[in-house]
């Protein structure tokens, strides 16, 4: 049976970025990762905080507006650090329980995202609750899952 691995971060919305990451860095002592600093442009950017020992990790991004009415969504996701070998076994597991994206389309490998050094795979509960798993030995899954620089 597969298990997940300890949690790796935890996406966090907010509706003012720079204003968040001053009070992160106050109140709670966490500062940019600069590792994940390619990881700040684009529709998806976010800033990864890390706490002084490395051990938690927040993704702050912009909250999207998500409905009709105007309300902001500051929903989150919780990551899941897996080895390579496990992140295969869960895109087909997911696959299998026809699991699905935020978007409505069933996992599979083409699901997956490349983040420079890490790999990713978003998906929601049949609640909406959004997860992704993760894994860092990405040279290898990139030569498995053929991902050919598809960077995100």
């Amino acid at each position: 049976m597969l298990t997940l691995g300890k949690i790796d971060h935890i996406h966090i919305r907010v509706t003012d970025v720079p204003k968040a990451l001053k009070w992160y860095q106050r109140v709670l002592a966490m500062a940019p990762d600069p590792r994940y600093k390619h990881m700040r442009e684009g529709p998806h950017g976010a800033v990864m905080l890390v706490n002084a020992n490395g051990a938690v990790r927040l993704a702050v991004s912009l909250a999207v507006n998500e409905d009709k009415s105007g309300n902001v969504s500051h929903q989150g996701a919780v990551a899941f650090v897996v080895g390579g070998q496990d992140f295969l076994e869960w895109i087909d597991q997911l696959a299998g329980e026809r699991v699905t994206n935020s978007e409505g389309q069933t996992i599979a490998r083409d699901s997956v995202r490349d983040h420079r050094f890490f790999c990713s795979l978003s998906f929601v509960d049949p609640f909406g609750n959004p997860f992704e798993i993760v894994s860092y030995d990405h040279t290898w899954l990139v030569g498995k899952l053929k991902l050919n620089g598809q960077l995100e």
